[in-house]
């Protein structure tokens, strides 16, 4: 099967987008098919990958640079169906385009929508004009209803969108986030302190860009509650985003400057490392955006042998609670947490534990490579019709 993989995201970016989409596109390059991702100009993916990967014109930004994007977009497409060569379009949600639609509907080719997020919701909070919220709608119906097939991580934001477009679920086939065990996997935790140059103490960890539904504001309330109980420890967050000035006043204000480590944003292959180094991994969801979603982080934690604290979610501490790899927590209550807090930072023999059944869960259950294969089965699924 030949297979166009289009996204809008900056690949030289590691963020889930990315993530997500190279590994599904790896992984179905290793079942055998034939895969092109098609991207925009912005900078090139930085692993070395055997996915063909095109990028195209993606001049000024703003408008200029989403018009000349999709322009490119428009005659590569073109060019590639007019060559008979995809079977199949799988489109990575882009928020403002149609293009891939458009030359499927066109040539006849079959469509499938990976939804991964409502960007209506993403951008709550922010300043945004109605203009622009019209055409995202505009857009998310057209894509939604008019591709063969839609994708969402979690069913939650199949409801969201059944919620806001009105999609029917006959449509919808859920793709879950997943983990490379190959990148992260269980390692000796004093070398990598000593590799990235960090202290022995309790060390919690949270990775991923800081945004105020990630309620990171609630667990530095909750290590304030636990901070005379607890053995010396630090909180590390790697990642950056729109919360850190405000993070960095609440832990002074805590008098916990000392003890929160803002890494900020790393290289995507040292994030191993963080992980194997760290004591406990944190994902907690405060419900200032409608849908939590499918964190990529707690697979990852589990794969590299980190507990987990999760708060009280399906796709957060349901899935660690089912392979007993941490603990769960009412992530709405710092009194909560803190105790939760307490008692990891004092059975070591328990995390142990809990990290052997992370590792063993993450590596037979959600690894990308059995992941893809729901996937695989959908777009064959849909060729064949199609044929």
């Amino acid at each position: 099967m030949r297979i166009v993989m289009i996204t809008g995201d900056d690949l030289s970016s590691f963020r889930g987008g990315t993530i997500h989409l190279m590994e599904q596109a790896q992984n179905l390059l290793a079942r055998g098919h034939d895969v092109l991702v098609l991207a925009q100009a912005r900078g090139h993916y930085p692993q070395e990958t055997p996915v063909p990967i095109r990028y195209l014109p993606a001049c000024g930004g703003g408008l200029l640079r989403l018009g000349s994007y999709n322009l490119a977009l428009l005659v590569q497409l073109f060019w590639l169906a007019l060559r008979g060569w995809p079977h199949i379009i799988h489109t990575r949600q882009m928020g403002y385009s149609a293009t891939p639609l458009l030359i499927a509907r066109l040539f006849g080719l079959p469509h499938v929508l990976e939804v991964n997020g409502v960007l209506r919701d993403e951008l709550a909070g922010q300043s945004v004009s109605s203009l622009r919220l019209w055409l995202i709608d505009r857009f998310a119906r057209l894509n939604l209803h008019f591709s063969d097939r839609f994708t969402t991580t979690t069913t939650e934001y199949l409801r969201r969108l059944e919620q806001v477009y009105d999609v029917e679920e006959t449509r919808w086939r859920p793709m879950p986030c997943g983990v490379n065990p190959e990148l992260f996997g269980p390692g000796d935790r004093d070398a990598a302190r000593q590799m990235l140059d960090l202290p022995n103490v309790f060390a919690l960890l949270h990775v991923g860009s800081l945004y105020e539904w990630r309620g990171i504001d609630l667990l530095l309330a909750g290590l304030a509650r636990a901070h005379a109980d607890l053995p010396p420890w630090e909180l590390w967050l790697v990642g950056d985003g729109v919360e850190v000035d405000r993070l960095c006043q609440q832990a002074a204000s805590l008098g916990l400057q000392d003890n929160v480590r803002f890494v900020g944003q790393v290289p995507y292959d040292q994030v191993p490392h963080w992980l194997v180094a760290a004591d406990v991994g944190v994902v907690l969801y405060k419900p200032t955006r409608p849908v939590p979603g499918d964190p990529m982080k707690i697979y990852e934690y589990m794969a590299a042998g980190l507990p987990v604290m999760a708060g009280d979610h399906p796709h957060y501490g349901g899935i660690v609670d089912a392979a007993d790899a941490g603990v769960v927590v009412d992530d709405t209550d710092p009194e909560a947490m803190a105790r939760a807090l307490t008692r990891l930072a004092a059975d070591e023999a328990g995390r142990k534990q809990m990290a052997r059944q992370g590792v063993e869960i993450a590596r037979t259950r959600y690894s990308w490579a059995q992941r893809v294969q729901d996937l695989e089965e959908l777009l064959l699924e849909l060729v064949e019709v199609e044929a």
